[in-house]
């Protein structure tokens, strides 16, 4: 049957509600199948722009690690020179400025200074004081340099920098105490010798016959010797801490002994060799402990509770007292001709004074152990014109 035109089509509750759920499921199928589609899409771009990003770092890392290093190229030692360039005019500009600032609150020092133990010095006259300059090839103890001033004796001077006397007659090339004013003088700040390297020297050889020891020899000369690797070169200059030059070996003297010296015409002393007496004639019981050798220059000899010690010969007493090299209480005889006596290691107690005429057999010196001494003793020392030699070539002690 048809429908007229003022008829509606019916649709029943619920066939609408069929139709509406239909079409509610249709519509969450087609978003779910977006959502999913946009997802995929996201996760697509996202490792393809990271795969992308890892690839162009590695690209740069690559790029700089060959430019900086592998190549060692032209960024590369630029950067290094600018650098290096850098530190060096602070470095310079750094130590003139403090030099400057030195020497303008100083107006005492002297103007010239030195190279002196591969140490660059400014000095002051007449004291210990020195102002060291850092260098890279400084030695790992110091080296002063001193200007002899007026009235100065070597003696003041080793006392006033804390070394021994011999220490600086070797620093020198000095065969004596002899000095004069203006006269500058190498001072090292401990004990020892200066020593040059001869060929066929080796560091065993050197320590044995400068009373040294390999181990300080390669320590206190780092800056010139390899610890690893120590070479020498003949010429080189060691320093050889608390050793000692030898002394010159003297020409035997013929063992003919005397009573005493002969005083000759017109009051000057003649001592032949072989004319001394020992120095203790009068002191029984003493001991003979060590005699002459390169490196003890005279001998000893030992008397529990001490004695008197008497002049070996005619003479004139040139010191009589203290001595700041090691020698303690001491007296020091001229018998002319060139020939000296020395008498080491007394107590206070004098029998003569500087200046004075004695003979042999007077007593000068009550024995004792000042300066460097282990125990109370008389170190006898005879020199020939400046040099130390044996004295059993030239008195009986034993």
């Amino acid at each position: 049957m048809a429908l007229g035109t003022n008829q509606r089509f019916y649709v029943s509750p619920k066939q609408r509600d069929q139709k509406d759920k239909m079409v509610v499921r249709e519509f969450s199928e087609v978003f779910s199948k977006y959502l999913v589609l946009r997802f995929r899409q996201t996760v697509v771009f996202s490792s393809a722009f990271l795969e992308v990003v890892i690839s162009a770092g590695a690209g740069v890392k690559a790029w700089a690690v060959q430019r900086m290093f592998w190549g060692r190229s032209s960024l590369y030692r630029s950067s290094f020179h600018f650098v290096v360039s850098l530190v060096t005019i602070i470095a310079v500009l750094s130590g003139i400025s403090t030099r400057l600032n030195i020497i303008s609150a100083s107006s005492s020092l002297e103007s010239n200074s030195g190279i002196i133990g591969r140490q660059d010095v400014i000095f002051q006259s007449g004291t210990a004081e020195t102002i060291f300059i850092a260098s890279a090839n400084q030695p790992d103890y110091p080296v002063y340099k001193h200007k002899v001033e007026q009235g100065e004796t070597l003696s003041e001077i080793a006392e006033k920098y804390g070394i021994k006397s011999s220490t600086i007659r070797w620093a020198n090339s000095m065969s004596t105490d002899t000095i004069r004013v203006g006269q500058i003088l190498r001072i090292p700040g401990i004990d020892g010798a200066f020593v040059q390297v001869k060929k066929g020297d080796t560091l065993e050889r050197i320590a044995q016959r400068n009373k040294g020891n390999v181990a300080d020899i390669i320590d206190l000369n780092s800056n010139i010797i390899d610890p690893q690797n120590p070479v020498l070169t003949e010429g080189m200059e060691l320093f050889i801490p608390g050793g000692e030059i030898p002394l010159p070996t003297a020409a035997p003297v013929a063992r003919t002994y005397a009573a005493a010296p002969r005083p000759a015409t017109g009051g000057a002393v003649v001592v032949p060799s072989g004319t001394f007496i020992n120095p203790l004639s009068n002191c029984p019981g003493y001991v003979y402990i060590r005699g002459f050798s390169p490196w003890h220059g005279g001998v000893d000899l030992a008397k529990a509770g001490g004695c008197w010690i008497n002049a070996a010969g005619n003479g004139r007493v040139l010191r009589a007292g203290w001595g700041y090299a090691g020698e303690g209480f001491h007296v020091v005889i001229d018998h002319g001709g060139g020939v000296w006596t020395r008498y080491y290691h007394g107590t206070r107690q004098f029998g003569v004074s500087t200046g004075d005429t004695v003979t042999a057999g007077q007593s000068i010196l009550y024995m004792g152990c000042t300066g460097y001494c282990t125990g109370t003793h008389l170190h006898f020392e005879v020199v020939v014109n400046g040099v130390r030699v044996n004295p059993e070539s030239y008195v009986r002690v034993r």
